[in-house]
């Protein structure tokens, strides 16, 4: 390490790229910052319609989700490359496309190229995705498909959450995503010592949830579409933050700043 060389332009010098990729890096923090607001607004906005959804504060009907689904579908996990598949490619995601929250169809793997694809398992715009198996913190986390690219398709691990009309998929989803009930959700999963925990279809329509007035539901829908509208403005916008960042930081340490 003694001997490793950096390049060392006066003390001013440094002083001023500092100041500079300071800036730059306030603009970053700024935008994951209002990120972050944004969704902890989503949050309370469903909170002051609807209440704790374990608790269930308004009295809302409770409902099995068995009985407010028709079926519930499982993927595939065949053996696939390491690599994300390029966009005229089939794909299978991984569990990192639900882990979050949100839907991330960047996370998937390439089939191979001798592996034929099942296109009934394709993941769609509208899909309710549910993470069957992982950690306690994070199994049964679930994504709404707000869009996607094609000839991505579902693994084993993640079901597809087919529904009634009785029910909203973007409602279900942020029932589902509130802390309280993710609580509740992992008590449904089992698995021996040193295994993921798993949960079952059987259990997981056992699951009791507090079901509002469908027009309430559509109104939330509604709400959430504005939110994911600015959420992707916010995204583009730290993106340039990033490459603005990314940028400056090379331009300074070839002494082009």
């Amino acid at each position: 390490m003694e001997k490793f060389q950096i390049p060392l332009p006066p003390l001013e010098e440094q002083r001023r790229i500092a100041a500079i990729l300071d800036r730059a890096d306030a603009v970053r923090r700024k935008r994951k910052e209002a990120i972050a607001l944004t969704e902890e607004l989503l949050r309370s906005q469903f909170l002051d319609m609807f209440g704790n959804p374990v608790t269930n504060p308004k009295g809302w009907e409770v409902i099995e989700l068995g009985n407010l689904i028709t079926d519930i579908e499982s993927g595939w996990s065949p053996k696939c490359d390491s690599r994300e598949a390029e966009i005229d490619e089939w794909g299978i995601l991984k569990l990192g496309a639900v882990t979050w929250g949100y839907f991330n169809p960047s996370e998937n793997k390439a089939l191979l190229p001798d592996t034929v694809p099942r296109p009934e398992l394709e993941v769609k715009s509208g899909d309710l995705l549910f993470s069957r198996k992982n950690t306690y913190e994070l199994v049964g986390a679930s994504a709404f498909v707000h869009q996607t690219r094609s000839k991505l398709l579902l693994p084993d691990l993640i079901f597809r959450l087919c529904l009634k009309n009785t029910i909203n998929p973007v409602y279900l989803w942020q029932v589902l995503s509130q802390k309280a009930m993710r609580v509740e959700i992992s008590k449904l999963a089992s698995g021996s010592a040193g295994s993921m925990p798993n949960i079952s279809k059987a259990r997981l329509r056992t699951l009791n949830l507090p079901i509002p007035p469908l027009n309430m539901q559509l109104k939330y829908h509604q709400i959430v579409n504005l939110f994911w509208k600015q959420q992707n403005h916010q995204k583009d916008f730290l993106q340039s933050s990033e490459n603005l960042f990314n940028s400056l930081l090379q331009s300074a340490f070839r002494g082009e700043l």
